[in-house]
């Protein structure tokens, strides 16, 4: 019947929704029909359908009669989806390999395939279009046979029994032992060419005895788990479909027309749909016909009754899903791994570290990588990367089903506390700020000791650096102990930000902090929020004057609480800021305040290259050239046993004269400093010295050296995830292709440095 019921509705030009609405049946009953879960319906039922198919009498007694008669053949395939799209790798590899089968590259053995994934993502589907395809490859036989997976396993000798039933033994012939059951079966399917679908295996061990013994068959099997200890097989996984082929599969349920006359709301439903197959068709099925499209994202747009909508009896999302989480609990060694799934679902969407999840389970990180191992061979968690992990929406949303607000409090925290261990751990293994020392809890890095290398902790949070800010935003807006977390995330940062130069990062999580830090309780903290917020804004460059400001308050933060060394520093950046800022005259008394105050601190002589470089600049900035000069050999005398020093008034000078028209001057101190700089292993301030050699040869006129300089420094910044450095560097490659009447290329570097600085929502600079 469900080939037939497909063919007649196709003739009469009608989807499966306009055939629901003659018929007064439901979407989803005429979907169920023609993909052949339900092989007998009532005479009602059949009736009602031939009236809205307006069948001749010819056509209806045969459609009839094959409801009447619709039991399932063993041997032979479910009729498959009508509204099967996309898949076309799947399809192609698996056909393939199927039509090989019985070809002389495969003389002496039987194919195959494994097609594995989570729940609802189409394995079956995939595995029946197939099968159709290649039908007549294997005129001895389709068999298809449901193994009911974890939870209601067939035994291996109940499946045989199917299998030789099928190739036409009779019931008595079939042997009630396991070993001579699979002797029989292998010697009767022996010189044959048959398919036999297995479905929804539980493991390799129930699909073992089932393979055929001799070439020319094929087998396909379908599981939740990653078959890897059955020998010989392709394995195939199933990821979710892609924007363009949801939307084509929301088009075969609700009609491609209502897709494209509202394209935002369709790709909206897709992708609360997670783009997963079968939410997909049950979501179409709950849009009414004449409805918008919007309607049904607007439903969807709510994650507490999202899993409600996509519910479909023993067919829906949740119900796929939950299937999965009691197959991996009915097994006693994945009972951990059950267990740890229910913790990790309170993650937050996103990708997740290794570490993260420890922290949450409370488990070390070799016992974590094996439960996480058992959950992404259940397609319950993917792996996109080492030691990295995500969880689909759907799947995370059943999940989280049952818990309550304590159970997220408590992981909330113990991620906090992983990524404040983190960060402080490397301002431990940095040591270079004595006022953030002072106020950090020794205990704050405990759970991060393991590490010992700077390198090691600054890469795991470089990796994870999104995360961390939007860690910091939330933590903004909890609790009064979720804010003062902030705060000290915020603070731990500096290490870090300053390492890879993640100034945007650096931003916005001090940002996120200066919104709740408070600087009658808090005074240090306050300093060093705004401190660093001020140093990130002037390294971005998209607001000096907002930087100053921020410094400004770092600086009467500094005064109260009476750390010297700090006000000094806090004094010379804000010089610096007040500079690029253009308001010289205010940094004017800012920078001879610091520069008495290092005369009678010695513990402050470090900070001296670096009050002298930043009175050059002021006077470079209201053109005392004479005077610009005499401070930055000074700064340079003072420098000389500071290699760290020394390559920041090299490029900070350099880059003084440069904007004060002389840039004859600016080049060969920056070219006297390259050595140095280039020792520093430092990939940011290599790339931003010669960002800035490169403009003073363009200035000067010296294109083909300035085009070389650019790009070493872009394929710097690109290989470092430098932004800020990426756009600069393509803006100034663009004035100096224009100037040698390049302009197809000016113009595409324009093009793509705007690209950079749009996509991470910083105005292009003027």
């Amino acid at each position: 019947m469900p080939e037939l019921l497909r063919r007649f509705r196709s003739a009469a030009g009608l989807t499966q929704e306009q055939l629901a609405e003659r018929s007064g049946l439901s979407v989803e009953a005429i979907r169920t029909l023609e993909i052949g879960r339900r092989r007998s319906p009532r005479a009602r039922t059949v009736s009602s359908l031939a009236d809205a198919l307006e069948l001749g009498a010819d056509d209806r007694r045969r459609f009839e009669a094959a409801a009447r008669h619709g039991g399932e053949s063993p041997d032979g395939l479910p009729a498959g989806v009508t509204d099967f799209v996309g898949r076309a790798e799947p399809v192609r590899t698996l056909t393939d390999l199927l039509l090989r089968s019985h070809g002389p590259a495969e003389p002496t053995s039987v194919v195959i395939s494994a097609v594995t994934g989570m729940g609802g993502i189409g394995k079956t589907t995939l595995a029946i279009h197939v099968g159709h395809l290649v039908a007549n490859q294997f005129p001895d036989g389709r068999i298809y046979l449901n193994l009911r997976g974890e939870a209601k396993p067939i035994a291996a000798l109940d499946a045989l029994s199917f299998l030789l039933q099928a190739l036409r033994v009779p019931p008595e012939e079939v042997p009630d032992e396991l070993a001579a059951a699979t002797a029989r079966y292998r010697t009767t399917i022996a010189g044959r060419r048959v398919l036999v679908v297995l479905d929804d295996a539980a493991n390799a061990e129930q699909v073992a005895p089932l393979i055929p013994g001799t070439a020319g068959s094929a087998v396909v099997v379908t599981s939740r788990r990653l078959l890897d200890q059955l020998p010989g097989a392709l394995h195939l996984r199933l990821d979710v479909l892609s924007d363009a082929e949801a939307l084509l599969l929301l088009g075969e349920v609700i009609g491609t027309a209502r897709v494209v006359a509202e394209p935002e709301a369709a790709l909206a439903v897709a992708r609360a749909c997670g783009n997963l197959p079968l939410a997909v068709r049950i979501a179409g099925t709950r849009l009414p016909a004449g409805r918008p499209v919007q309607e049904l994202a607007d439903r969807l747009a709510d994650e507490r009754t999202r899993l409600g909508e996509l519910a479909a009896g023993e067919t829906g999302v949740r119900t796929s899903i939950a299937l999965s989480i009691h197959d991996l609990r009915s097994v006693p060694a994945d009972q951990g791994a059950a267990a740890a799934f229910g913790v990790l679902a309170l993650l937050e969407p996103g990708e997740f570290p290794l570490r993260v999840a420890a922290a949450v389970l409370g488990r070390t990180l070799d016992d974590t990588e094996e439960m996480l191992d058992r959950l992404v061979d259940t397609h319950l968690l993917e792996a996109p990367a080492l030691h990295r992990y995500r969880l689909h929406d759907l799947v995370r949303a059943v999940g989280r089903e049952g818990t309550t607000a304590e159970d997220r409090r408590v992981v909330r925290e113990k991620v906090l506390g992983c990524y404040l261990a983190m960060l402080w751990r490397a301002d431990e293994l940095t040591g270079e700020s004595p006022l953030s020392a002072s106020w950090r809890d020794a205990d704050w890095a405990a759970e991060a000791r393991d590490l010992t290398e700077l390198d090691e902790v600054v890469d795991w949070l470089d990796a994870d650096r999104s995360a961390l800010v939007e860690l910091v935003r939330r933590a903004a807006r909890g609790t009064a102990e979720d804010r003062q977390t902030a705060v000290r995330l915020a603070v731990g940062m500096n290490a870090f930000g300053r390492a890879r130069q993640r100034w945007l990062e650096w931003r916005d999580v001090n940002r996120a902090a200066a919104t709740v830090v408070d600087l009658q309780s808090d005074p240090v903290g306050t300093a060093l929020v705004r401190f660093d917020l001020g140093l990130a804004l002037g390294e971005l460059g998209d607001n000096y004057s907002a930087g100053a400001d921020q410094m400004a308050m770092a600086t009467e933060a500094a005064r109260q609480i009476g750390s010297r060394l700090f006000l000094i520093s806090a004094l010379v950046n804000l010089t610096h800021l007040l500079e690029r800022a253009d308001r010289a005259k205010e940094g004017f008394p800012v920078v001879h305040e610091a520069i008495e105050l290092i005369e009678t601190e010695p513990a402050a002589a470090y900070l001296g290259p670096w009050a002298r470089l930043a009175l050059g600049m002021l006077h470079g900035r209201i053109g005392e050239t004479e005077r610009q000069l005499e401070s930055f050999e000074a700064a340079i005398v003072f420098a000389k046993d500071d290699p760290s020093a020394l390559r920041r008034v090299h490029i900070s000078a350099a880059t003084s004269l440069r904007e004060s028209g002389r840039a004859t001057a600016a080049v060969p101190l920056l070219l006297a400093g390259m050595d140095v700089i280039r020792a520093s292993a430092m990939p940011g301030l290599v790339a931003e010295a010669l960002d800035e050699l490169a403009t003073g040869y363009r200035e000067i006129g010296r294109y083909p050296e300035a085009v070389d300089t650019y790009l070493e420094a872009l394929e710097i910044a690109l290989q470092g995830e430098l932004w800020h450095r990426e756009a600069r560097v393509r803006t100034g490659l663009g004035h100096t292709y224009l100037a040698l009447g390049r302009r197809a290329e000016a113009e595409e570097q324009q093009r793509l440095a705007a690209v950079v600085y749009a996509a991470h929502e910083v105005a292009v600079p003027a």
